[in-house]
């Protein structure tokens, strides 16, 4: 097999780099421990999250008001003996749903090794991490301009997972290649029977003169900026999906990571057992799923604690198999003025999905299986976000209100409970078929509060 042999090729053609300069970085915490060896910094982040959202409902035309906690993390950073850089981050509550390997809270746990023999300042990252794809997705939720990311994420962002990468620079240029499990984070042992696919493989690589701390730690806006900073990456993914025991990794790669190109709710080939009536691994079509990304990044200071900053990011990617093929693609552009505490931005969006995207149910009928979601969500899906923050203390203590506007948006009617908008958790997996999808303008305003040490 020369897929490992090709992996490793790239690999030490990144690591003969050396490192670059590098701008804001984010914040390593407060320092608990040191001592010879040992350098600890303990870090924290609550963030409270208030919705007031308009959707028109024919069912239960009531008002929608939401409160809830959005973010709760705790986490530890440092070095050990000069042999290793550290990193664990957990998630204490608000952000997943249970269910099979979403109870779990660990986010990160890695550790950034030298390896001089290959390059001076090169790395190995092992362990658990953020997959290094698209801009958006590695931003940090912390160190944002909105309150959270954009409904283009939902078709590229592939969260965290475990794994192992290769990180280095050359003056400004930089790249990192890795290989991962595909089944998301959180993944307990399990030595089930398999047949072996193609692991994920990602590579990242770019310029960046100042504007990222390196490819896995990004933030939105510099508050201290003196002096025009820019980037620009090239992204790219594929990976062969592997049957194992009762399932797939793709098919279980839930926990922090709406891509829609693996929902089953949105791509109906994924769980497609064609002709086979057993609902195991064995009887799915394994597919494959790629992915290709661009973004770019500048900021520009005006002088008097004022800046600009700009974004663009698009990708495209497809998932296949023998019983079909999908695609999907997205789109971001944003700004942002920094006038002293205060930050004001604008973001649109957009995310297009194949015709045929939609959940497929069990019945058949006349016509073949119904497709619970039908041809109208291949129509395009916008967002218009502005965006006011008051940055109390800088990021570790401020204020965040925004209001998101979808023209247009699908929307999902369940008779009994209500209507269902598609940017919302919840309705990424809305798939009754009762009422079909609608289309209607959905507005969210939110107010987020962050104390982050």
């Amino acid at each position: 097999m020369k897929s490992p042999q090709k992996l490793m090729a790239a690999a030490a053609l990144l690591a003969v780099l050396a490192p670059g300069a590098f701008a804001q970085s984010v914040d390593p915490g407060i320092a608990v421990g040191n001592s010879d060896k040992l350098s600890m910094n303990v870090f924290g982040r609550g963030q409270m999250l208030g919705v007031l959202e308009n959707v028109a409902d024919p069912v239960r035309n009531n008002d929608r008001v939401y409160l809830f906690m959005k973010e709760s993390r705790m986490g530890l950073k440092g070095d050990y003996d000069g042999l290793f850089k550290y990193d664990v981050q957990m998630a204490y509550g608000g952000e997943d749903a249970n269910g099979s390997n979403t109870d779990m809270s660990l986010l990160d746990f890695s550790a950034d090794v030298p390896v001089a023999p290959l390059g001076e300042n090169t790395i190995l990252k092992v362990g658990q991490f953020r997959v290094p794809f698209g801009r958006e997705g590695l931003t940090d939720t912390g160190y944002m301009d909105f309150h959270d990311r954009s409904i283009a994420s939902m078709a590229d962002y592939q969260g965290r997972d475990y794994g192992l990468a290769i990180m280095g620079t050359k003056g400004n240029f930089t790249g990192t290649v890795g290989t991962f499990s595909g089944g998301g984070p959180n993944v307990p042992q399990r030595y089930l029977p398999e047949n072996l696919g193609i692991p994920e493989v990602v590579a990242r690589v770019g310029y960046n003169d100042g504007v990222d701390q390196d490819i896995y730690h990004v933030v939105q806006q510099d508050l201290n900026l003196n002096r025009t900073t820019k980037a620009a990456y090239l992204s790219a993914l594929f990976t062969r999906d592997t049957a194992i025991g009762h399932s797939t990794p793709l098919l279980v790669h839930t926990n922090g990571a709406p891509n829609l190109l693996i929902n089953p709710d949105y791509n109906p080939y994924i769980n497609n057992k064609g002709n086979n009536a057993v609902g195991s691994a064995n009887t799915l079509p394994l597919g494959d799923m790629y992915q290709f990304e661009a973004d770019g990044v500048i900021r520009h200071p005006l002088g008097n604690g004022q800046s600009v900053e700009g974004e663009v990011e698009g990708s495209w990617g497809g998932y296949q198999n023998t019983t079909g093929i999908v695609h999907i693609a997205s789109a971001r552009a944003q700004g942002d003025y920094q006038i002293g505490q205060y930050g004001i931005a604008l973001r649109y969006a957009l995310l297009s999905m194949d015709d045929k995207a939609g959940y497929i149910g069990t019945a058949t009928g006349a016509s073949g299986p119904t497709n619970y979601h039908g041809a109208s969500m291949g129509e395009p899906i916008q967002e218009i976000t502005p965006s006011l923050t008051w940055h109390v203390k800088g990021d570790n203590l401020k204020i965040v209100a925004d209001l998101s506007i979808y023209p247009n948006c699908p929307t999902f009617l369940d008779p009994t409970l209500g209507m269902y908008a598609f940017p919302d958790p919840t309705a990424t997996n809305e798939d009754t078929v009762a009422g079909g999808t609608h289309r209607s303008t959905v507005s969210e305003a939110r107010m987020m509060f962050q104390f982050m040490f």
